[in-house]
């Protein structure tokens, strides 16, 4: 899809589960934006409160930046850091102490570009044409290298990294960064979204005609029935590239090939007339 304007959307379902303990955010300025996603963890309490220390802390660190970001791969891992600190500090104030965690996931598009970082099962997506082109890696135990020999007799989709629960600081993975083209979708989500829906499908609909918000609302329906009775939290944000989107039109663009061919064309006609 082509778009003259950059759309932006979210949303976020309970499902089946007694509360959503999922939370997110997109804050926008100065040709920047900052996506935040947070899922906090079942089986820990207070996970609800960790996602929300996320996604509060990242704002106080956006309000408190400079634009556009000098580093935005440091400001992203701050965002991180920071927020493991104060979740861990929280835990260790409450009577008795508790240890809530959460998962991450952060994208921030500026100057064309788009930097991202995440901790756990929750998801960024570049989309591009239909296809994904760039997804995270959850941090689970199946996918660690060294699974069997020292994460034996845990749960395969065990989470790995997250935000909070130790001491220790967190250790988010930070991606490398995509420049963006119109069209592109951003998308982050919780395994609530993701997991409950067919990959084709996902894609299908991002990719057909229809506004941002709306895309996600039928996305989000769609894998709250899927889950149905057991259907867990369910939140997604995401932007969809226009051709104002947050610096993207002062970069210069490699050409497609129907490009090329016409720019070989004017070439060839002007090196013709000047032999004339």
């Amino acid at each position: 899809m082509r778009s003259e304007q950059t759309e932006t959307a979210h949303i976020s379902l309970r499902g089946d589960r007694p509360e959503n303990q999922d939370r997110s955010i997109i804050l926008e300025e100065d040709d920047c934006c900052l996506l935040v996603l947070g899922d906090g963890l079942g089986g820990h309490p207070r996970g609800e409160v960790a996602a929300q220390i996320l996604v509060d802390t990242c704002r106080e660190l956006w309000e408190q930046a400079s634009r556009p970001l000098v580093n935005p791969r440091y400001f992203l891992q701050q965002c991180i850091l920071q927020a493991h600190r104060a979740i861990v500090e929280f835990g260790i104030r409450q009577d008795p102490p508790v240890t809530p965690r959460t998962t991450a996931v952060l994208a921030l598009l500026q100057e064309g570009e788009c930097y991202w970082s995440h901790a756990g099962d929750s998801r960024f997506y570049l989309v591009r044409e239909g296809a994904v082109h760039v997804m995270s890696r959850d941090h689970v135990v199946r996918n660690e290298a060294a699974a069997n020999a020292c994460l034996e007799g845990c749960n395969p989709g065990a989470i790995t990294r997250c935000l909070g629960g130790a001491s220790q600081g967190a250790t988010p993975a930070l991606g490398t960064p995509v420049p963006l083209r119109e069209g592109d979708v951003v998308l982050l989500c919780s395994d609530g979204f993701w997991g409950q829906l067919e990959e084709s499908y996902m894609l299908s609909v991002l990719h057909n005609a229809l506004p941002l918000r709306n895309a996600l609302s039928i996305l989000g329906e769609t894998a709250c029935r899927n889950g149905f009775g057991q259907s867990d939290n369910i939140t997604a944000i995401g932007v969809r590239v226009g051709r104002d989107c947050y610096g993207l039109g002062d970069r210069s663009l490699p050409m497609d090939e129907e490009s090329e061919l016409l720019a070989a064309i004017e070439h060839l006609n002007q090196l013709i007339n000047k032999t004339l």
